[in-house]
């Protein structure tokens, strides 16, 4: 059997070592035929480059952090000495109203953050942007923001968090009110 094998082999290679004189009359040919150029060399001409002048300092102090604050005491500026309520460090967009209670004429609505359900009422204060309860209804809390534009000025805006009846959180649940004043 290897014999065999050795000879199909031997057969196989010596047809592959004829017709070659073809091939190296061809590539003789083709470069006795091909004339190749030399193309001179030209250097790239290099891009100038802009000139950068910075704007001259206006002293020491030019990043004096007193010269760059807004002013903050507008009409609707917040009370910024104010201590901070636990849900001021959520984003409405994380937070879910779950259920309210009335006991008389005083009505709590409860918001889960974290995991956690926290008890509020008229006059706390929810999200990062300042915003303070005007309202809990059956079905939402209304909440009244302060947002600062980019004058310095602070402009107030409604927002509301919408009651939440399944376990799934949705994406309306924290929805800015499209009118501002």
């Amino acid at each position: 059997m290897k014999h065999y094998a050795l000879l199909i082999s031997f057969l196989a290679l010596s047809a592959c070592s004829q017709g070659s004189e073809d091939l190296n009359e061809w590539m003789a040919q083709t470069r006795r035929e091909a004339k190749a150029e030399i193309i001179p060399f030209q250097a790239p001409t290099l891009p100038v480059a802009p000139v950068y002048s910075p704007p001259q300092l206006t002293g020491p102090n030019a990043f004096d952090f007193r010269r760059m604050e807004t002013d903050k005491k507008g009409e609707n500026a917040p009370d910024t000495k104010r201590i901070k309520e636990t849900l001021e460090k959520f984003s409405l967009e994380n937070m879910r109203y779950v259920g309210i209670l009335k006991s008389g004429q005083k009505v709590s609505g409860f918001i889960e953050a974290e995991g956690y359900v926290y008890t509020v009422g008229v006059g706390n204060y929810l999200g990062q942007n300042y915003g303070r309860i005007e309202s809990i209804t059956d079905d939402s809390i209304v909440l009244n923001e302060l947002i600062e534009d980019s004058t310095g000025n602070w402009v107030s805006r409604k927002a509301e968090l919408l009651l939440n009846s399944s376990d799934k959180n949705t994406e309306q649940a924290a929805a800015p009110a499209a009118e501002q004043n």
